[in-house]
C-alpha cells in the first residue's frame, strides 16, 4: 500500500498520530471513569509510554520508507521543482518525512501531560 508512487505514506504518520492521540485519552477517560478523580494514574501512564513507543517505532519505519523516496540529504528549504515522476517522487518523500518529524512531536506532547499529572 505504501509503495514507490502512492500517496497513503502522506497521511499514515498523522493518522498514527491521531490514533495514538485517542487511544491514550480514552485509556486515561476510562481509567479515571473507574477508579475515581483522586486516583493515581501510575498504570495508566505505562500503557500510553507504550503506546508512544509503538506508534515512534511505525513512524520511523514510515520515516526510512520516505528517506529511500526522497532520496537526497534532509534540506527543510530545498526547492523540487522538476516535473517529472521521480521530482514527484522525491516531494511526496521530503513532505512525507516532514509529516513524520511533525507526528512524532505531537506524540512526544500528548505522552508528557500523563507523565506530569499524578491523579486524574
Amino acid at each position: 500500500m505504501i509503495d514507490q508512487g502512492s500517496v497513503w505514506i502522506l497521511v499514515a504518520a498523522p493518522s498514527i498520530w491521531a490514533a495514538h492521540f485517542l487511544l491514550s485519552y480514552w485509556v486515561a477517560a476510562i481509567w479515571c471513569a473507574k477508579t475515581g478523580p483522586m486516583a493515581s494514574l501510575f498504570e495508566p501512564r505505562w500503557i500510553i509510554v507504550a503506546l508512544g513507543l509503538i506508534c515512534t517505532a511505525l513512524i520511523a519505519w514510515l520515516g526510512v520508507i520516505a528517506v529511500r523516496r526522497y532520496g537526497g540529504v534532509f534540506v527543510i528549504f530545498e526547492e523540487i521543482t522538476d516535473s517529472s515522476e521521480r521530482g514527484r517522487d522525491r516531494f511526496i518523500g521530503h513532505v512525507a518525512l516532514l509529516l513524520c518529524v511533525l507526528s512524532v512531536v505531537a506524540i512526544g506532547f500528548t505522552v508528557i501531560p500523563g507523565l506530569v499529572f499524578a491523579t486524574c
